[in-house]
């Protein structure tokens, strides 16, 4: 019944955009203004000038557009087995035809912009100007229809022609023809749930996707209000529209602010490029949370985890002599230990004194704040008495350490580790008063700060060439500072992709049993890259034509990757893994089945913040702060970004990959929309995020025999078992089996 009601609900709002809301639109300006097509071939202009576009195909698209919407409502109300195979007609129907049709669109409109620009070049001729050479324009339009508008363009303009602003641009599809393709797929996925070998895996992956994916249409409900309040509708001065023209520009409005949201960040390189740059420190910091959430620790201290990452990646990306092969692993790995160091001080708290994590973790980044910002813009005039107590303090860390290394010591701190400790603040304390005190000849002492850069800006020195992560140009054989812009280069994505796909064979290729071993699996992980990089290649996207822009997107993307797959093997496919993902779960039966819970605390914290800390290759080896040097500000709201990217996730290593993105390219686009309309600032973005959130906390406000497998596994053993939609079901007495589907 599930499938027949969202099939049906999905047709009547599939029907109504087709009647109320455009199908295509061209010509978008500036303040989003648009000439839109509702089928069947009816135009309406928002900017005053813009003449009809004949679109021979819009009827047939209509066409085939009805009968697949019959289709998938006569399978929505057919209580038959051949309803199934109705949805999937109408699923080729809907999604073929209107993608046809999109297409088509846009070859009209092309054409459309092609007769205008020769009708411009044309009307050159007959009437030149002193500037414009008729016998150049000719030439250029004898050639017209045998190359691009740009290169059209580009003719006449050497002619003297200069084609100010080209007529219908941004060509797109509008909510008819997005809601139609949107029916096609929830037929095709109905009708697919027909074959009991398809339904189990489609079922287990929609539930999985229920509860992020409804959160995400719920929230972007919600903005649509506030979008509808706050944007009015771009008209050209002086136009008259009728009440009806009203509605269909609001919902246009509406639709062109979220296909604006997303378009750059899928549609371009350097759209897409700049929602991976905004990712990939949501990835590190989305790792670290969803490790603690898996042991039942909140770590919400990433934003000083960061910055102790950052602030160990510079030390060794500065002072660390040696080539780039030594030099570059070498601040990657002081990222993550310095991360981890601070990430393990709160677990330790946590494990020896019961400390609650989220207070020491919030009250810790404030102290890394503290101490990043002393660091890069103190003064290099000490106190000396300051410096006396400083040395105090050293020696009697000094004296703990070299008394740790005798046993007897060793043994009465395990008796009493709280007086010992007591008794060592005791010491300094009185270590520091003594050292402090005034003495006659006192001055100012200068200490020169090697790590601060010199001058009044709070930043560190610039990073030496051999610890620097290549950005996204260099990776791709461009020189910035020798081809500085767009660039259009040939671009090896079979060596990007191979990686990729070998390294998802190797988490699967265990379940083959001849392939359990590693060695086995590193091979047969080792040839499924190959083979798909021959395939790749084969299909030409080893030298692919890309325009790759200017951007701060660098390899540390591919270290997120790689932390996402380690942290999933670590999880899921390790005995600690499974220790600490029991520990989450039920702490006392983790306990008393041998599991040691301060060990696992500890180890979890520090794992953790080692992840956040690797968000330091992005910023300071990577130069996404614009320069390699490490500033007074780190983004650090990315951590706390790091939480609702983990529960967008459900805490899953890969879900975080694609709730990062999502984030990353919500982010972009929220910029991207600022400037198309004013009205919509970036706050309207973070509403969005907010309410992605808030939703999620409630589950999508989905049933809990939806969401929750021990709640169906509950019903299914009380007395039924899963059935095929449509058939009645049957109890256990009848001969079926708890659990056992149709």
């Amino acid at each position: 019944m599930s499938d027949r009601i969202a099939v049906l609900t999905m047709t009547v709002v599939a029907v109504a955009a087709l009647v109320l809301t455009p199908w295509g639109a061209l010509n978008r300006e500036t303040g989003a203004r648009s000439a839109v097509l509702l089928l069947p071939e009816r135009y309406v202009d928002f900017t005053g000038r813009t003449a009809p576009v004949e679109f021979a195909a819009g009827r047939a698209v209509l066409v085939v557009t009805a009968v697949g919407a019959l289709l998938a409502a006569g399978g929505a109300l057919t209580a038959s087995r051949a309803r199934h195979g109705l949805w999937l007609a109408a699923a080729v129907l809907l999604v073929g035809a209107n993608v046809w049709g999109v297409s088509r669109f846009g070859a009209a409109v092309d054409d459309a912009r092609l007769a205008a620009v020769r009708a411009e070049v044309e009307a050159a001729i007959a009437d030149p100007n002193p500037r414009q050479d008729p016998e150049v324009l000719r030439a250029a339009l004898d050639l017209f229809d045998e190359r691009s508008l740009a290169e059209n363009v580009a003719a006449v303009r050497a002619g003297g022609l200069n084609i100010r602003r080209l007529p219908y641009t941004n060509v797109g599809p509008g909510w008819a023809a997005f809601l139609a393709v949107v029916l096609g797929l929830v037929s095709a996925v109905a009708g697919l749930r027909g074959w009991p070998a398809v339904r189990r895996p489609l079922d287990s992956l929609l539930r999985a996707a229920a509860v992020p994916a409804i959160s995400i249409l719920l929230a972007l409900a919600a903005a649509a209000v506030v979008i509808l309040l706050l944007q009015p509708t771009p008209v050209a001065p002086g136009l008259e529209l009728t009440g009806f023209q009203r509605l269909v520009g609001r919902l246009d409005t509406l639709w062109y602010a979220y296909y604006t949201m997303f378009r750059d960040a899928f549609g371009t390189v350097g759209g897409f490029a700049e929602s991976l740059k905004l990712a990939t420190p949501l990835i590190f910091t989305g790792l670290a949370v969803a490790f603690g959430f898996q042991a039942g620790l909140f770590n919400i201290g990433a934003p000083g985890q960061m910055v102790f990452g950052a602030i160990a990646a510079a030390m060794v990306g500065i002072y660390m002599p040696g080539p780039r092969i030594v030099a570059l692993p070498l601040a990657v790995l002081g990222a993550f230990v310095g991360g981890a160091l601070w990430g393990a001080l709160p677990g330790w708290l946590k494990a020896r004194f019961g400390a609650n994590e989220v207070i020491a973790t919030i009250l810790l980044n404030f102290v890394a704040a503290s101490v990043l910002l002393f660091i890069l813009s103190s003064s290099n005039v000490f106190a000396a008495a300051a410096l006396r107590i400083l040395a105090a303090i050293g020696l009697c860390a000094l004296a703990a350490v070299v008394l740790l290394l005798v046993p007897p010591v060793r043994r009465a701190l395990r008796r009493a580790p709280r007086l010992a400790l007591a008794a060592f603040a005791v010491v300094v304390l009185a270590a520091g008063v003594v050292a402090g005190q005034p003495r006659p000849g006192d001055a100012p002492v200068t200490v020169q700060m090697p790590f601060k850069v010199p001058g009044n800006e709070p930043k560190s020195q610039p990073l030496r060439t051999e610890a620097r992560l290549p950005q996204l140009p260099a990776m791709v054989g461009i020189d910035t500072r020798t081809s500085p812009g767009v660039n259009v280069v040939r671009v090896d994505y079979a060596r990007l992709i191979a990686p990729l796909v070998a390294l998802a064979s190797l988490l699967y290729l265990g379940r083959v049993r001849a392939l359990r071993r590693w060695p086995a699996r590193l091979a047969a992980g080792a040839g499924v890259g190959v083979v798909a990089y021959l395939l790749l290649a084969l299909v030409g996207l080893n030298r692919l034509p890309t325009a790759i822009p200017p951007t701060n997107l660098n390899a540390s993307f591919f270290i997120a990757l790689l932390a996402a797959a380690l942290v999933y093997v670590l999880l899921f496919k390790t005995r600690f893994g499974y220790e600490l993902r029991a520990v989450g779960l039920a702490p006392g039966a983790a306990e008393y089945g041998g599991a040691n819970i301060p060990r696992t605390t500890v180890i979890t914290m520090a794992i953790s913040g080692g992840l956040a800390g690797l968000t330091a290759t992005h910023y300071v080896l990577g130069g996404a702060l614009e320069d390699y040097a490490l500033r007074q500000s780190i983004p650090t709201s990315d951590g706390f970004d790091g939480i609702a990217v983990a529960l967008l996730a459900g805490n899953h290593p890969f879900g975080i990959l694609l709730s990062a993105l999502l984030f990353g390219v919500m982010k972009y686009g929220g910029s991207v929309l600022n400037i198309t309309f004013p009205d919509l600032t970036r706050e309207v973005v973070s509403m969005i995020l907010a309410l992605v959130v808030l939703f999620i906390a409630a589950r999508g406000f989905l049933p809990q025999s939806f969401v929750d497998p021990a709640f169906r596994r509950r019903y299914t053993h009380a007395g039924q078992r899963d059935t095929v939609e449509g058939e009645e079901p049957q109890p256990l007495a009848q001969g079926g089996r708890a659990g056992e589907g149709a």
